[in-house]
C-alpha cells in the first residue's frame, strides 16, 4: 500500500519526494528496535535502505541482509569469487552486497561506487567497511530518475581504474536504468578494468520471453535504439534489453556469455520458471554472467 501511495505522489524514485522521505525517516527508530533484536543493528537505517532496494521490500531488514548473502553466494558460484578476488561493485547503494562480501573478502579487497550520493555516504559510514579497508566512490554521473544534475555523461564516462584490475564487477539494478549508448559505453569500460578471465555479473530486464510483468505496474511497451523502456517522460525509470544484445556487444570487447540465464520472476510467462534461487515475491529481475577472454588462449 505504501508503495502505491508513493507512486501516486511522486512517479520516479519515492524518497525523492519530501514528504514521504519524512515518513521513511519516522520509520527508523522502529526499524532499528527491530533490526537490533534480530542482530542486524549494523545495517542502514530503513530512510537510507529504501533509496537502494525500495519500499515494499525493506521490512525489518530481512530482505535486505538475506538478498546481499544470495548475491554474494551468486558470486561464489558463478564468478569465482573467492578471498583473494578483487572486487567492483557499480552501484553499490548502501551497501547490500558489501555487507556479505565483508565476510568473504579479504581487506581493501572491495571498491564500491554509486551515483547516489547519500546511500554512498552511508556505507563510508560504517563500522564494518572502515574495519576491512573497504573502498567507496561517488560517481557525478547524471541520470535522469537519480542523479538528474550529474555533472558526466554515461555514455563517455572512464572509470577511474587502470586496465586490468578487477577479478570481478557486478551491478545490480543498473542496466535497468541506462539506456542504449550508456550501457555500450560501460561494457567496453567494465572489459578494459577486468583482468583476463575475470567476470562481470549484472541483472536487467531481458525481453526475450515477453513485456509485460506479473504485476500491473511494470511492462516495457516502448522502443527505442536497443533498449524498451516503461515510461516515455522518463525512461530510465525501467529499461530492458534482448539478451542479443548483451551477447553482441561484450563480445565486441573479448568477453563471452558464461553460462546460461538466471531467469528472474518478474515477467508474465508461465512457460518460464525462476532460476536466480531468490523467491517469487523477493529480486525479480533477470541475471547475467559474462567473462574476458584470455588473450594468450585465443
Amino acid at each position: 500500500m505504501l508503495k502505491k501511495i508513493a507512486k501516486k505522489i511522486f512517479p520516479g524514485v519515492s524518497w525523492k519526494n519530501p514528504i514521504v522521505n519524512f515518513v521513511f525517516k519516522l520509520i527508523d527508530p522502529i526499524d532499528y528496535i527491530a533490526r537490533s533484536a534480530r542482530g542486524l543493528s549494523y545495517l542502514p537505517p530503513y530512510s537510507i535502505r529504501v533509496r537502494s532496494t525500495g519500499v515494499s521490500k525493506e521490512c525489518l531488514a530481512m530482505n535486505f541482509y538475506k538478498d546481499g548473502v544470495k548475491f554474494s553466494n551468486l558470486l561464489k558460484d558463478h564468478a569465482s569469487l573467492n578471498s583473494e578476488s578483487k572486487v567492483l561493485e557499480i552501484g553499490c547503494g548502501c551497501g547490500r552486497t558489501a555487507f556479505a562480501l565483508s565476510s568473504i573478502l579479504d581487506d581493501g579487497n572491495y571498491y564500491g561506487v554509486d551515483i547516489e550520493k547519500i546511500s554512498l555516504d552511508s556505507c563510508k559510514k560504517r563500522p564494518i567497511f572502515l574495519k576491512k579497508n573497504f573502498h567507496f566512490e561517488h560517481l557525478d554521473i547524471q541520470n535522469d530518475e537519480y542523479n538528474p544534475d550529474g555533472k558526466s555523461r554515461a555514455d563517455t564516462y572512464k572509470f577511474l581504474y587502470d586496465s586490468n584490475s578487477f577479478n570481478i564487477v557486478f551491478m545490480i539494478s543498473v542496466f535497468t536504468h541506462m539506456l542504449t549508448d550508456d550501457v555500450k559505453n560501460y561494457i567496453a569500460e567494465i572489459s578494459r578494468i577486468l583482468k583476463p578471465e575475470g567476470y562481470c555479473m549484472f541483472s536487467t530486464f531481458l525481453m526475450d520471453h515477453g513485456r509485460n510483468s506479473n504485476t500491473n505496474d511494470l511492462s516495457f511497451p516502448y522502443n527505442e535504439s536497443c533498449h524498451y523502456f516503461h515510461n516515455q517522460s522518463m525512461p530510465e525509470i525501467a529499461v530492458g534489453y534482448d539478451l542479443d544484445f548483451y551477447v553482441s556487444e561484450f563480445a565486441s570487447v573479448g568477453m563471452t556469455l558464461a553460462g546460461d540465464p538466471l531467469w528472474g520472476s518478474w515477467r508474465k510467462n508461465p512457460d518460464i520458471t525462476t532460476t536466480t534461487g531468490f523467491g517469487p515475491d523477493e529480486f525479480g529481475q533477470d541475471i547475467l554472467f559474462f567473462k574476458k577472454e584470455n588473450e594468450k588462449e585465443k
